[in-house]
């Protein structure tokens, strides 16, 4: 009986080393962790670049022209523009209307426009012959005309003073653009026999010779006036070819 209590004192105390080790050992390893999949990125959603525009025009039914190309008739909605400036062209039988407009990303942009004539007013120091494309227009008595809204292209002659000039307008619906006619002036010599004054309409600008002075396209009352007494009149219509007056008394 001794013998077997004491095998089984040594027996239990080997087990209960063993357990007391294999417990400890446990304890200093550290614990393994099983590795966590990664959750699935969201997806990105596309970046819209483009946006809408609706055009309405007074009257309707004008071609719709954008960066040059013919989009419809009015009224009209144009989706997937890019977003940024374009250039907004309505044409109708009343005339023509152009501007810039700005498309925002993921919006409708709503453009009115009203097409109606326009008055082009027209001052000049002398009378005119107008004409556009062969057709001659006629001023009003406050010196405009009536045209449609757009480009024209005006010509304005006076065949007396062999004047032309030909102007670009670009008119917009119901406003008045003011044209005023600035002719560059031709030039005037003037000689006598003896020496004299030399008069323009009135005011003096020098003795003879003169050469080459400046002067307004239309008609002048020259007067030259000799030293020795007496003078020179003469009526001369200057026009966009140099003048030469030979004076002898």
């Amino acid at each position: 009986m001794v013998a077997a209590g004491v095998a089984a004192g040594l027996y239990g105390g080997r087990y209960v080393m063993t357990m007391w080790s294999t417990w400890s050992a446990s304890r200093e390893r550290p614990a393994v962790r099983e590795p966590v999949a990664p959750r699935p990125a969201a997806p990105v959603r596309p970046v819209k670049t483009t946006g809408g525009l609706r055009v309405n025009s007074t009257p309707t039914g004008a071609q719709v022209i954008v960066d040059g190309k013919a989009r419809g008739v009015t009224p009209l909605t144009i989706e997937e523009l890019p977003a940024g400036r374009h250039t907004l062209e309505l044409r109708s039988p009343a005339g023509s209307v152009q501007r810039m407009v700005t498309v925002a990303a993921n919006t409708v942009s709503e453009i009115e426009e009203a097409i109606f004539s326009g008055w082009v007013a027209i001052y000049s120091p002398f009378e005119l012959v107008i004409t556009e494309g062969g057709r001659t227009l006629s001023l009003d008595e406050r010196n405009q005309i009536m045209l449609p809204p757009g480009r024209h292209v005006l010509r304005l002659t006076n065949r007396a003073l062999e004047f032309e000039q030909q102007h670009q307008v670009e008119l917009k619906p119901g406003e008045t653009f003011r044209l005023s006619v600035t002719p560059q002036p031709s030039m005037m010599t003037v000689t006598a026999n003896e020496p004299a004054q030399v008069w323009l309409d009135g005011a003096r600008i020098g003795d003879t010779p003169v050469n080459e002075a400046p002067v307004a396209l239309g008609t002048h009352e020259i007067v030259v006036r000799r030293a020795a007494g007496g003078e020179r009149r003469f009526n001369v219509k200057v026009t966009t070819k140099p003048l030469t007056l030979n004076v002898e008394f």
